[in-house]
């Protein structure tokens, strides 16, 4: 159990469960094994699951993210009594049979998978052999199946898909194999009939007291194996609100999150802070939420509970330029970022307000924002993309003008990718179904009027020579030659197709 869970009583616990929808079971604690499965990425490259708003994305394979999500349900779990374990495929080095070997070892009495768009099929066949193998029930949860669950079942593949926020649900699943119950009618699940028929359960209400869930299992996890990209110590991540407002027509965040803002207290942040750090002797988060500075205020809370607790962190996040300011950026490096990522995404005017939440309409306010990151000593990450429905190429010549005018110390180009669900799909395929092994972030799915698939995938390439091909930024890349050589492959890699 959990040390969150031995600190209150059980009343108090069973109240903390309600507020997060678990209902207390009037049934005697087993100890049901639960496996919950990161499953092994594609060969051709990483798959980082937890991105793009759980629809997973290709990324550098010197990038290894911990499956928080998972750490977060097993903490569910694991509060009620459930024998659970994760086993993370791509941290110890497995292919698909290896890792059915792993997770057959392990006798479990249910398995949950994670999932992502680019690698669904092979997660798909490692979740059909789990089932031909043990012959136990097999969810699987991810965006990406959260918005084509029917399609999901076509091979008989799983038993249910977990859809949305899936803490309470995989708890509630996990009540129901425990009590020898149907898995059928349960809220946030998709199940196929005896009859052959997919049927969707009722929406599942998102979380809205997020401090009433116990701190994510980082015991089931073998924390010094996540790495990121220049970082030689091990990494972890920490998600500490949910939900954006902003909502851009590309993006799976507010899918997965809706557009509430929901957020941790500083206290309970704090408190996780204080339990990696001193627990697990780890010293480099990242931040896994969508605008990390929604709430000023509350960053600089949490920033002097970092201070006050002595906590020797170097920590990252993802956020809009809109909501920083000099105040708010002192008070972060004082307290150890050392890394910003910023949405910038596009320097056209029309498509900022049309597609990405008029997040930068302000280009002098953006380039002080990039200018106070320097002179404060953190470093910071474009966030570009290119491929809009109406993008022209002189649009995106002017995107990668304001990328030369911000100089950030890194810039990512992706490819524009309408994931099911998401405004821009339904404006762009309606309910076509799509190749979603395609949807990496770096290659087209298609071109739009004025620019075709190819030519937009030559622009992403034109976008990274024409930004670190510059004579002054040559000269400041050759001072991190190691880190120099990490984007000269994933620049070489970015675009490597699903065999």
């Amino acid at each position: 159990m959990r040390a969150l869970s031995n600190s209150i009583g059980s009343a108090a616990l069973d109240s903390r469960r309600r507020t997060i929808g678990i209902e207390p079971s009037p049934h005697p604690r087993t100890a049901l094994k639960v496996v919950l499965v990161n499953p092994p990425s594609p060969p051709e490259y990483r798959v980082s699951r937890g991105l793009m708003g759980g629809f997973g994305m290709a990324v550098n394979p010197e990038l290894l993210y911990p499956p928080l999500e998972l750490a977060h349900v097993a903490g569910v779990l694991e509060q009620d009594g459930f024998d659970v374990a994760i086993h993370d495929s791509d941290a110890v080095g497995l292919d698909a049979a290896g890792a059915l070997a792993a997770i057959c070892a392990e006798e479990p009495d249910l398995v949950c998978m994670d999932s992502s768009s680019t690698s669904l099929d092979r997660d798909l066949e490692l979740a059909r052999s789990i089932r031909s193998n043990l012959g136990i029930p097999v969810a699987i949860l991810g965006s990406q199946v959260t918005y084509t669950p029917g399609e999901i079942f076509e091979n008989d593949n799983v038993d249910l898909v977990v859809r949305g926020e899936p803490e309470a649900t995989v708890h509630e699943v996990a009540c129901h194999v425990r009590d020898k119950k149907a898995l059928i009618g349960i809220a946030g699940t998709s199940w196929r009939g005896a009859d052959g028929e997919v049927t969707h359960g009722p929406e599942r209400d998102k979380i809205s007291d997020l401090d009433a869930l116990p701190l994510p299992s980082r015991h089931l996890l073998d924390n010094q194996r996540y790495q990121f990209p220049g970082i030689e110590e091990p990494v972890t991540t920490v998600k500490s609100s949910r939900g954006c407002p902003l909502d851009c027509s590309f993006c799976g965040y507010t899918l997965a999150q809706g557009l509430r803002f929901r957020f941790r207290s500083p206290e309970h942040v704090v408190k996780e802070l204080v339990d990696l750090h001193r627990n697990y002797g780890l010293r480099q988060v990242v931040f896994r939420d969508p605008i990390f500075t929604t709430r000023k205020d509350r960053v600089r809370d949490i920033c002097d509970g970092i201070l006050r607790e002595g906590l020797d962190l170097e920590w990252q996040c993802e956020t809009a330029i809109k909501t920083l300011d000099r105040e708010t950026l002192e008070k972060m490096a004082a307290a150890g970022c050392k890394h910003i990522s910023l949405g910038v995404e596009s320097g056209n005017a029309e498509i900022q307000k049309k597609h990405c939440g008029n997040k930068l309409n302000d280009h002098a306010q953006a380039e002080k924002v990039f200018d106070d990151c320097r002179e404060l000593g953190i470093e910071t990450r474009a966030f570009c993309m290119i491929g809009f429905p109406e993008e022209t190429s002189a649009m995106v010549d002017e995107t990668l003008d304001l990328v030369e005018r911000l100089d950030p110390d890194q810039v990512q180009f992706c490819a524009v990718t309408a994931y099911p669900g998401t405004p821009l799909h339904k404006i762009l395929y309606g309910e076509e179904r799509l190749e979603y092994a395609n949807m990496t972030g770096f290659q087209a799915l298609e071109g739009n009027e004025h620019m075709s698939a190819s030519e937009i995938e030559s622009k992403i390439r034109e976008a990274y020579r024409r930004f670190y091909l510059r004579p002054r930024r040559i000269v400041r890349e050759l001072r991190h030659p190691v880190r120099m050589a990490g984007k000269v492959a994933r620049y070489l890699n970015l675009f490597a197709r699903r065999a």
